[in-house]
């Protein structure tokens, strides 16, 4: 029985290959219903890729696992005995995980300060060491430090947002997945912007398979949603993510939460980076309606299909909800 047959994994092996993407089922794309979907009118079609059903519960399990082979198989793991990354709480939750199975015992985190509560729980949970970035002007960043730790004897830094191991995960998983499920007809597929490997490497995928899949990008006004980069932090990440770009968008911090409350409320416990991804694909899907743009956007049957990366899920971040929306917000409406 292969491994993936049933869902059911079992033998010696049965935890490595419920952690290795090639071997699980792919996670679900749900289309959106009309209540989330101001265009549905005009043949629009909005589908969340709910990759926060992975094993791990969010999408960094995939750069995570590709990371840590790649290193393998180039002998850069030997003699590590601690790996070290700067990140806002998935990838060190990732990598934590994994990296268990190549041999390595611990993982530190850094992370930033404002990191929910509830998040920083979850990677002492797991047993990561966490330390804080600094916020003194002039300190290193957090990338930085993260290098100068995995400088040290048996410390390794994998560098998630300058290793291509990092995009080239998702150009090997996440995209031939959303190509499959949508069978060849999608037309866009939108991203937040993080370490920015997500974009890039889905759009290697999708442009090889039709150069007319349009790329959006979606990146937070203020830097106070969870697990992405404002435009100004982004001057840090090592991609060329820019010109991999058809569209961006900035969505504010109060729209993101709002929108990711509205995908919980339909069933879709997603997280507010991914109502931060609806909330710009709306925004440019309505800019082309209205500057009477949107037929080049359409495939063969006359539909636009768009995907949108729902990367985590709320559940990690409840305190921060009250943070940023209104009582009003909460309440339930017609």
């Amino acid at each position: 029985m292969a491994a993936h047959e049933h869902n059911m994994f079992s033998g010696s092996r049965a935890l490595t290959a419920f952690l290795n993407p090639g071997d699980n089922t792919p996670s679900p794309l749900v289309e959106l219903p009309a209540s989330l979907n101001p265009l549905a009118g005009e043949r629009v079609r909005l589908f969340a890729k709910a990759s926060f059903l992975s094993p791990l519960f969010n999408i960094k399990q995939l750069a995570a696992h590709n990371l840590l082979q790649t290193a393998y198989d180039a002998g850069k793991l030997k003699g590590v005995h601690t790996l070290v990354e700067n990140s806002s709480g998935n990838m060190a939750l990732g990598l934590a995980v994994l990296a268990r199975h190549y041999g390595i015992p611990r993982m530190v985190a850094v992370v930033p300060r404002d990191i929910p509560a509830s998040k920083l729980e979850l990677l002492r949970l797991f047993g990561i060491d966490v330390e804080f970035s600094s916020t003194s002007p002039g300190g290193a960043s957090g990338i930085a430090r993260a290098k100068e730790l995995g400088a040290q004897d048996g410390w390794y830094n994998l560098g998630q947002y300058e290793n291509d191991a990092n995009p080239s995960a998702y150009e090997k998983y996440l995209a031939p997945e959303i190509w499959k499920q949508t069978d060849g007809t999608l037309t866009v597929f939108c991203a937040g912007l993080g370490t920015t490997g997500t974009l890039v490497g889905s759009a290697r995928y999708f442009k090889k398979q039709s150069p007319r899949i349009t790329i959006v990008g979606v990146v937070p006004r203020q830097d106070s949603v969870p697990g992405v980069r404002s435009e100004r932090r982004l001057r840090e990440v090592g991609f060329k993510w820019e010109g991999t770009l058809d569209f961006h968008a900035e969505v504010e911090t109060k729209d993101a939460f709002k929108q990711s409350l509205e995908l919980c409320r339909v069933g879709l416990l997603a997280g507010p980076s991914s109502g931060m991804a609806l909330a710009g694909l709306v925004q440019v899907l309505k800019a082309q309606h209205n500057a009477g743009t949107l037929d080049a956007l359409r495939n063969a049957r006359g539909d636009v299909v768009a995907a949108f990366v729902c990367p985590d899920t709320a559940l990690l971040y409840l305190e921060k909800y009250s943070t940023h929306l209104d009582p009003e917000d909460f309440r339930a409406h017609d």
